[in-house]
């Protein structure tokens, strides 16, 4: 585990509960922002992107790399928590079940993978990035379910993690290296 990786929440997002929550774009402000954050020195030097397979992760990830000469995997371990529910959920029924599923990780609300196996999911798609790559700086693009887990379990603050998830930003980014969090996500 010789690697940085550069963990990223995907760009802010348009809601359409028309459409699966996989399939949501990215806005046009979420695009600029995207740009704008590429180009900060922190990420001057990113040997490899590798992303969910969900629609506004693929979408942050053209939008970081547009112009540079850099290799880009997408791996379904990164994508997020699986959410299927019948009809579209307030804000609050949503809070709700994210609140629950980061609380009681082993179960799984109704429709949605547990939080437990999502963990154990990503950390398997860790593992194999760093199997991928030597010595090098990764940028990985998914989601704030799956990485308030991960921090949270790397940082032994599980028993805030909806808390923390609660302040995750879009585009909010943390650095793991060895296991070790050097910079956090929140």
């Amino acid at each position: 585990m010789s690697n940085s990786i550069y963990f990223l929440r995907h760009a802010e997002t348009k809601f359409d509960p028309s459409t699966p929550v996989t399939e949501w774009s990215i806005t046009s402000d979420g695009l600029e922002k995207t740009k704008e954050l590429a180009s900060k020195e922190a990420f001057e030097v990113i040997h490899g992107i590798v992303h969910s397979n969900e629609k506004k992760a693929c979408q942050t990830v053209d939008a970081f790399a547009e112009g540079l000469d850099i290799q880009k995997y997408a791996l379904s371990g990164l994508d997020e928590l699986k959410r299927e529910h019948e009809g579209s959920l307030s804000d609050e029924e949503y809070r709700t079940r994210v609140r629950d599923t980061l609380v009681n990780m082993s179960e799984n609300a109704p429709g949605w993978e547990s939080g437990a196996a999502a963990l154990k999911r990503f950390e398997s798609a860790v593992n194999k990035i760093n199997m991928m790559f030597h010595r090098k700086n990764i940028l990985v693009v998914s989601h704030g379910i799956v990485l308030t887990a991960y921090f949270c379990k790397l940082k032994n603050f599980q028993s805030i993690a909806f808390e923390r998830w609660s302040q995750l930003k879009w585009l909010n980014w943390g650095l793991v290296r060895g296991g070790r969090v050097l910079i956090d996500i929140v």
